[in-house]
């Protein structure tokens, strides 16, 4: 999508915040003036103005660990003919989970105790909660439906994304879809080439092992344990089904991811 002289000097000037406040304020400004957004970047049913403002749960209790969605669900607000601009803190929803797997809350709960280890053994759930951060790559949401409007949102704001991360200063990423990881690790990492006539291409022989994917901290890939400053690993969508037909339990879901982040222990 051609970008107005307008949008690339707040392109510019988000490059270059030193706070997430000053960055929200100019990513909603982007998404005001973004024209032709209907189809593309967000869905009919969807105020343009729509945004969550997400991030760490807990600064004073956030381990460093990132967990990274692709948008957060409207359909309630759609479902009730709703039109108006939905603004509102996400984070408000995860810092009121107490228990159970009723949504990507409990998930996230369970994928952090793995990573925490034996330090969450007496942590309560909403104390395990406290300990991440967590960041949609839609801002405006969603309707739980299949399409592409979210990836395309990502790309049409990735200058806004990288900044947001950069702040963030995670060392775990964990990108909860297989789309998710492959937007920020092309394009937040730059692990991507240009091949003459095919336009740019993902780089992966012997960049991502084992559904891990190392970077330093000037954010480029390293396969140096001494000098791994972010670890990004490829897991599923916590909606993820099984043959687009059945859920995957929490069970299923939490061994796997317990798999792919063997050999992170240091």
């Amino acid at each position: 999508m051609a970008k107005s002289l307008e949008q690339i000097v707040i392109e510019g000037l988000a490059a270059d915040c030193y706070s997430l406040e000053e960055l929200y304020v100019l990513w909603q400004t982007m998404q005001h003036i973004e024209t032709a957004t209907i189809a593309s970047t967000c869905h009919m049913e969807i105020d343009k103005k729509s945004f969550h403002v997400d991030g760490i749960i807990n600064p004073a209790a956030f381990s460093g660990v990132l967990y990274i969605l692709k948008e957060p669900s409207l359909k309630r607000y759609i479902q009730k003919g709703l039109t108006f601009p939905v603004i509102t803190d996400i984070r408000k929803d995860f810092r009121r989970y107490k228990k159970g797997y009723e949504d990507e809350c409990g998930y996230l709960v369970g994928m952090q105790r793995l990573l925490l280890g034996d330090t969450a053994q007496d942590m309560t759930n909403p104390q395990v909660m406290d300990t991440l951060g967590v960041i949609y790559v839609n801002k405006r949401g969603g309707k739980e439906s299949s399409d592409t409007i979210w990836l395309n949102y990502g790309y049409e704001y990735i200058e806004f994304l990288k900044r947001q991360i950069r702040l963030l200063h995670p060392k775990v990423i964990v990108c909860c879809g297989e789309e998710v990881f492959k937007l920020i690790v092309k394009e937040v990492f730059s692990n991507k080439k240009r091949i003459r006539n095919r336009g740019e291409q993902m780089i992966w022989k012997d960049n991502v092992k084992d559904y891990q994917f190392t970077a330093d901290q000037n954010y480029r890939h390293t396969d140096e344990p001494e000098k791994t400053a972010i670890v990004v690993v490829n897991m599923w969508n916590p909606a993820y089904r099984v043959n687009k037909d059945q859920y995957l339990s929490p069970q299923e879901y939490l061994k796997e991811f317990e798999r792919r982040i063997q050999g992170m222990e240091a």
